[in-house]
């Protein structure tokens, strides 16, 4: 019964937070970025892409896809937190995108489908439905019968057809932009060696000078300085905002609820239920529930005082009452005793139940929303805050993507806020622990940061770049005499800097005195043994390096591994050039984003 009813209040307070996020996409006020929209649209549309209208109905189904995509790898039950769910959104939305602007690219370029290629793509790619369906005795797929079935002219393939005439086009755009990946024999032969070929080296390390006291610059050097770097030193925009916030904090008889819930469980156990298999049913400690609610042994000072003292004091085998800390209500039992070094330890497994806010106070809590968001559209943010006291609360200013003063990691608020013009205000807008309304209040354009505000930043630039450019000349004498005299260790000796002889290595490993330094492994690659480099930079140093040893490819290996090595790069390149396609297609695209946007 208990089991049953927790699970069903588990339900409806989901079912709320699902409303919370619906109601969300509400918004009061008069400007929006991408321009005025026609009210009756906007129930029906979220945004655009190159003008092309994104339907609710688009963006809910990829949304639900990539829902089913982590339930199918996660479970049914698995329940978001508002920044997960957030998340997810953000996912759909840019996979709705990239479906628009795919299809755009399709329809630029002409690509069209023919009846022959339809029938040659439906025959070679069967629908992942049929495959599932038309299965032989075993249940493997019958691509035989199914073939038989597809010439079959008595059978309606009008839904297939439609599904081919749709995935083909994506199809071949693909293979178009696939084809412009190119990949050179040598490539291949490059990386068999960079990840088989073993080499040593001697090498001198030059550290970065630092100069005590700090290099002071002059005047012209801070001025020319702040004039080469101006890109890298603006204020970016930034928004302010102004807040209502209702917590959504749990009441007192939302504590007497769970505390009666646990005396329930609490009598289960007494009568004889396991106490393990009930903290895998009931526990809200997610990361112990699992493993029958086990804590381990522990002592004093490592748990909530009233835990750890309840657990300590009970007889072994003992199950307590309800134990209130700031986690919620614990059923604490006590599995063994110890004393280690002289400190008493005890071994103690438990039931967590949250006291979260429940139905009645989400109820309460969503007839208030329900007013406010009634006043704010007919009164105003300003007043309405004014006629039902709630505190309107300032907000430093923020960049765009960054944490809130006080309020933490909120996206939506930030996305809306950059995304609405001053003086537009929001629905309710949900996180983990409160329900915002937003007004933008304030908006910061992007400005260079005057010279005084960056003086001492831009003077630690010009002593890093004195440092590195001093050692460098350091580093290329030191080259230089090497060269010259042939012998890198005496040189070394002479400067009274390190020298030092790797084991063999290869280009991926950490070398053991210089760690995993790519410009470092990837010159000794390059370099000819016997040949001294140039000064090749470290992170806070400069390296001489000498090739002492290094091992031919293994041309046998290299047949057998060649093939593999090439799937792994061309799905390597792949990967970055359709990313740096869509990128740029992202870029140059005017996309609108209404989501958060209803009647004024």
């Amino acid at each position: 019964m208990l089991q049953q009813m927790r699970a069903n209040t588990k339900t409806i307070l989901w079912v709320v937070v699902v409303a919370f996020g619906i109601t969300g996409f509400s918004l009061f006020g008069v400007n929006q970025k991408s321009g005025n929209q026609n009210p009756n649209e906007r129930s029906e549309f979220v945004g655009s892409v190159n003008g092309q209208k994104i339907s609710r109905q688009m963006y809910s189904f990829q949304y639900q896809q990539l829902l089913a995509q982590i339930r199918a790898r996660r479970g049914d039950n698995l329940s978001f937190s508002a920044t997960e769910s957030h998340m997810l959104s953000e996912q759909a939305w840019e996979t709705t995108i990239m479906e628009i602007l795919r299809t755009q690219e399709i329809e630029k370029l002409g690509i069209t489908v023919n009846d022959n290629e339809l029938v040659s793509f439906l025959r070679r790619n069967p629908h992942p439905q049929l495959q599932s369906m038309i299965v032989d005795d075993e249940g493997n797929f019958d691509y035989n019968e199914y073939l038989r079935q597809l010439s079959n002219p008595e059978m309606d393939w009008t839904e297939l057809e439609r599904w081919g005439r749709e995935q083909l086009p994506r199809v071949k755009f693909e293979s178009m932009l696939m084809s412009q990946i190119s990949m050179p024999d040598r490539m291949i032969k490059d990386e068999f060696e960079k990840r088989t070929i073993e080499m040593a080296v001697q090498y001198v390390k030059v550290p970065w000078l630092n100069e005590d006291p700090p290099y002071e610059p002059t005047e012209q050097q801070i001025a020319a300085r702040y004039e080469e770097s101006a890109d890298e030193l603006l204020d970016p925009e930034k928004r302010s905002i102004q807040l209502i916030v209702l917590e959504k904090s749990a009441t007192e008889l939302d504590d007497l609820d769970v505390r009666e819930q646990m005396l329930e469980i609490r009598k289960e156990l007494m009568e004889g239920d396991d106490f393990a298999e009930t903290a895998k049913l009931y526990s809200d400690d997610y990361m112990t529930a699992d493993k029958g609610g086990d804590l381990g042994f522990f002592g004093r000072g490592m748990m909530d005082s009233l835990f750890t003292e309840t657990a300590m004091t009970q007889n072994i085998g003992q199950v307590s009452m309800p134990v209130r800390t700031e986690f919620g209500y614990h059923l604490i039992k006590t599995e063994e005793k110890k004393s280690e070094n002289g400190e008493e330890q005890v071994k103690a497994s438990h039931i967590l139940m949250k006291v979260d806010p429940g139905y009645d106070t989400i109820d309460s809590l969503s007839t208030l929303i329900a007013e406010i968001t009634d006043t704010i559209e007919n009164e105003g943010f300003e007043n309405t805050a004014e006629m039902m006291k709630l505190d309107m609360i300032d907000v430093e200013p923020f960049i765009r993507g960054a944490f809130i003063k006080d309020f933490g990691y909120l996206p939506r608020i930030v996305n809306f806020a950059f995304n609405y013009e001053k003086g537009t205000v929001s629905g309710p807008i949900e996180s983990e622990d409160a329900i915002y309304y937003v007004k933008v209040s304030g908006e910061i354009d992007e400005r260079p940061r005057p010279l005084e505000e960056v003086r001492n930043q831009l003077i630690e630039m010009i002593r890093y770049d004195r440092k590195t450019e001093l050692s460098r000349d350091t580093a290329r004498s030191i080259r230089q005499e090497a060269v010259t005299s042939g012998d890198l260790e005496a040189v070394a000796h002479s400067r009274e800097l390190e020298f030092s002889t790797t084991p063999p290595f290869k280009v991926d490993d950490a070398i053991p005195g210089v760690g995993s330094n790519t410009n470092f492994a990837l010159a000794s690659f390059e370099l000819p043994v016997n040949r001294i480099s140039v000064p090749v930079m470290g992170q806070n140093e400069w390296y001489i390096i000498k090739v002492i040893s290094r091992t031919a490819p293994d041309m046998v290996a290299f047949a057998d591994q060649r093939q593999a090595i090439s799937n792994e790069i061309m799905q390597e390149r792949s990967y970055d050039f359709l990313s740096m396609w869509y990128k740029q297609l992202r870029d140059d695209a005017v996309v609108e984003d209404d989501r958060e946007l209803t009647l004024k």
